[in-house]
């Protein structure tokens, strides 16, 4: 099971800082060993095996939110670049053991981290922001001495780190308008299959499922059924308590409806006061059976409130030569049979249907 991206980053970034801070103590084992450490050399690894250690703790134990650990963790990178280069540039004698190459070829990696931050502009942004502090730095060592050992290499590395940042931002807006537009796909095929008020799928998505049930029960002869639903004297409601309350009956009757279907069955919403519900490997007297448990719950209890509802049920089971037309229209059939024996009960277009269960409940 993949793990959700907030929980990847975290045990990534805490992976990160564990070898950070190994790498960082080795390092300053072999420099010691090799006699090329000083004063500032030790400042610099002192400060990365405490702050490592310190926020792989806080990491590990929540103590702050990811992105204010990220920041501080890029910051505090950028903070000790700018302080070596700035020994190393114009205090020799301090910054003599500061090896610059190095420290130049680990800069570039600051402005990767920060366009994984935030949003592609705020990490443009970041970035120059960072790049204008190195540029502040050095910038006076460049123009009073340009022909000076680190002139050229300090040069390179701002041209470096421009061409970087704007190639990070070119990728980071391009992989942007490349969600935005795979979401604007996602949410207009959401709409072309959803019904805007219950979130049931629509009559075409449905007419979808239908045709491929029948393609599944034509090749491998598999049986399905649907149940076609209306509300029972729907429109008392709408005029004695209005449209808004309607809906509000269609909404809760979808959510009650789903209590008794299988994760299978898909309940759609076919029009108006009008429900579908397509129950694949499920002959017609199975169905019949689950449309009756159907009224019972619906009639149950109240919805949306004090509205105590009933529905009419008309069932079909797929036969051979059927298409979507003569199955809905055995479907159709049966409900109007269900409506003309009294509602609150289920009739099937394929098989005897009983007796109603129940008694035809008042309309609201």
């Amino acid at each position: 099971m993949p793990l959700p991206s907030d929980q990847l980053k975290r045990r990534v970034m805490l992976g990160i800082l564990a070898l950070a801070w190994i790498s960082s103590g080795t390092a300053w084992g072999l420099i010691e060993a090799r006699g090329d450490a000083s004063t500032v050399l030790r400042a610099v690894f002192a400060l990365n095996m405490v702050f490592h250690p310190a926020t792989f703790f806080v990491l590990w134990r929540r103590l702050l939110p990811m992105r204010v650990i990220d920041m501080a963790c890029l910051l505090f990178a950028a903070s000790l670049c700018a302080l070596c280069m700035a020994l190393r540039l114009y205090a020799p004698v301090l910054g003599a053991k500061i090896d610059i190459q190095p420290l130049y070829l680990w800069i570039p990696v600051i402005y990767v981290f920060a366009f994984t931050l935030t949003g592609h502009r705020a990490s443009l942004r970041l970035s120059l922001a960072i790049m204008a502090l190195f540029v502040a730095i050095s910038g006076p060592y460049l123009l009073q001495w340009p022909v000076a050992p680190h002139a050229n290499f300090t040069f390179q590395l701002h041209m470096v780190s421009a061409i970087l940042v704007a190639a990070l931002y070119f990728f980071s807006s391009y992989q942007h308008r490349l969600q935005a537009a795979q979401l604007t796909v996602d949410e207009l095929a959401r709409l072309a299959n959803t019904d805007a008020l219950t979130g049931l799928a629509n009559r075409r998505r449905v007419t979808e499922v239908i045709d491929a049930e029948l393609v599944r029960a034509r090749r491998y002869g598999h049986a399905f059924s649907v149940i076609l639903i209306d509300i029972d004297h729907f429109k008392r409601i709408n005029d004695r308590h209005g449209h808004g309350v309607g809906d509000a009956v269609l909404v809760a009757l979808a959510a009650r409806a789903q209590e008794v279907l299988r994760d299978v069955d898909m309940l759609g919403r076919w029009g108006g006061e009008e429900f579908i519900v397509v129950l694949p490997e499920t002959d017609a007297a199975q169905t019949l059976g689950k449309a009756r448990a159907l009224c019972a719950h619906i009639a149950g209890r109240p919805l949306a409130g004090a509205h105590r509802i009933s529905i009419s049920c008309g069932v079909a089971g797929v036969q051979p030569g059927d298409g979507a037309d003569t199955l809905l229209q055995r479907a159709d059939r049966a409900l109007y049979a269900a409506k003309n024996s009294g509602r609150n009960r289920a009739e099937g277009g394929d098989v005897p249907a009983d007796r109603p269960l129940l008694q035809p409940a008042t309309a609201a």
